[in-house]
Parts: structure tokens; sequence; C-alpha cells
């Protein structure tokens, strides 16, 4: 928990020393960054954060770090070791509803790395690559400060890779399906 906490914290605090230290030389904001919140708890996949350039007039291209987590428990004869890395990139098309409103939509391709140990000597991988399509609404407070909220309906393709002999099955496998993730996003300009 201690580790979450401050992986939160510093993440925060970077995105504000970057936003505040970073100024476009122009007076309209071209970039963003900021952090998105599925969840109020902070478990994997709780939160992420994000990156946004405009690229040209309403099109932005996006990166997102969903949350990682990184983990690890040492006992007395086993180790267990648990990471879970995922980075998002895409482009959005934005169209103001009124002066503080915009709605935005485009594809977002995503890659999601998640490793496991299962006792000393055994490790199971999951690679996950995705194409998803973000649909939001960003509402600016002022030319600094804006609240957004988007859902990212998408399909996956699960590819698990074991080798832990003390589970049911070994091998390779494969699975198709869906999401569609909703994240509330707290937004800086820049």
């Amino acid at each position: 928990m201690l580790t979450k906490t401050t992986f939160f914290l510093s993440t925060l605090a970077l995105c504000f020393c970057l936003s505040t230290s970073l100024q476009a030389q122009s007076g309209k904001p071209k970039r963003e960054v900021g952090l998105q919140f599925s969840s109020l708890n902070f478990n994997d996949g709780a939160f992420g954060g994000f990156y946004k350039k405009e690229l040209s007039a309403g099109t932005y291209r996006r990166i997102r770090f969903a949350s990682g987590s990184i983990d690890l428990a040492l006992r007395e004869d086993v180790t267990d070791f648990h990471l879970n890395l995922a980075l998002a990139i895409g482009r959005e098309k934005r169209k103001a509803l009124d002066s503080k409103l915009d709605f935005y939509q485009g594809p977002e391709f995503s890659f999601n790395l998640a490793a496991a140990t299962v006792g000393d000597d055994d490790m199971v991988l999951q690679i996950t690559p995705s194409f998803g399509w973000v649909f939001g609404l960003q509402h600016s407070f002022n030319e600094r400060w804006a609240i957004n909220i988007e859902t990212i309906p998408g399909v996956y393709v699960s590819a698990d890779i074991n080798n832990a002999t003390g589970l049911d099955s070994e091998g390779l496998y494969f699975g198709v399906g869906g999401s569609n993730y909703v994240n509330l996003g707290i937004v800086r300009k820049f």
C-alpha cells in the first residue's frame, strides 16, 4: 500500500512540476498532462497518467500510461513478484460544444505486459495488445485547468505464456475479448 501511495504522490508531483515549468510561448495552451482515475481505490488499473500534444487545430496526439504495479513479497522459502505495465497511444479530434466544453473522439492502440512468479522457479507472462475508440468530454475551468471523462470501448487479444508446473495447465493460450474503460481525468494545460 505504501508503494502505491508513494507512486501516486510522485506521479502527481511530477505532473505539476512539468506543467508549471514548461510554458508554451503563445497564449493558447498546446499541451496537456494529467492523471486519470477509473476507481476510487488504487488497486491495479485504478489510475494512470496521460500526455497530449496538439498536432493541428483540434487534433491531438495522446499518450496514456495506464497504472503499472510492481509487487514483491519476500517470505521464508518463496519470493512472489508481480509486474504490470501498460502504454497506449492514439489520436483525438476535438469539437467545441460551447466555450468551455469539448467533445473528443479517436482511435487508441495499447499494449499491456504482466508478469508474475508462481513459487521460486515458475513464471506466468501475459501480453495483451488492444484497440479502442476514445469518446470523451472535457470541461475547461480556465486556460490552464480542466477535467474530463472518457470511455474507451475496444477489443483485445491476450496471450498467456505459462511455465508454472504447479498450475493446472502449461503452455501458450490466446484469448479475445472486449473492454470498456471509463476514466475521470484532472488536466493541466500548458
